[in-house]
């Protein structure tokens, strides 16, 4: 499965000239460019779920977290209520913007949507929780 996962990603990276870089442990990251000069990267990794079914994993960091800002983690549940994909989670000491889809349902075009979609709102709610592009 990992070696298609890499055919896939590039084949992705050819026909849209995103360039990817594939970490030691099998993840692949991307960093996403707006206008602006604001960026945001992306990681894309592969999991299961409880039925063992592929999936893509993506996620950006929108910020890093202090355990006692409790006006970001209420607004960050405020906004995560009203997303279209994805959600925002806590992972080690960064709020991030996380998104899966199931592999069997992937398709370049699928793929590059989730892919700029996690970006972009993730860039977007750095920008409105914290005011500064730390990614």
């Amino acid at each position: 499965m990992l070696e298609a996962f890499d055919g896939f990603i590039a084949a992705i990276q050819t026909e849209t000239k995103i360039p990817f870089i594939k970490e030691e442990d099998g993840r692949y990251f991307s960093n996403i460019e707006f206008e602006g000069g604001r960026k945001q990267r992306v990681l894309v990794s592969l999991g299961k779920d409880d039925a063992d079914d592929p999936l893509v994993h993506y996620y950006s960091v929108i910020c890093k977290v202090k355990k006692d800002d409790i006006n970001l983690y209420k607004d960050a549940l405020k906004i995560n209520t009203n997303l279209d994909y994805g959600a925002i989670a806590i992972l080690d000491d960064s709020m991030i913007i996380h998104q899966t889809v199931y592999l069997q349902d992937m398709d370049p075009q699928r793929f590059i949507k989730s892919l700029l979609y996690v970006a972009a709102k993730a860039d977007e709610l750095e920008e409105a929780l914290i005011q500064v592009d730390e990614s």
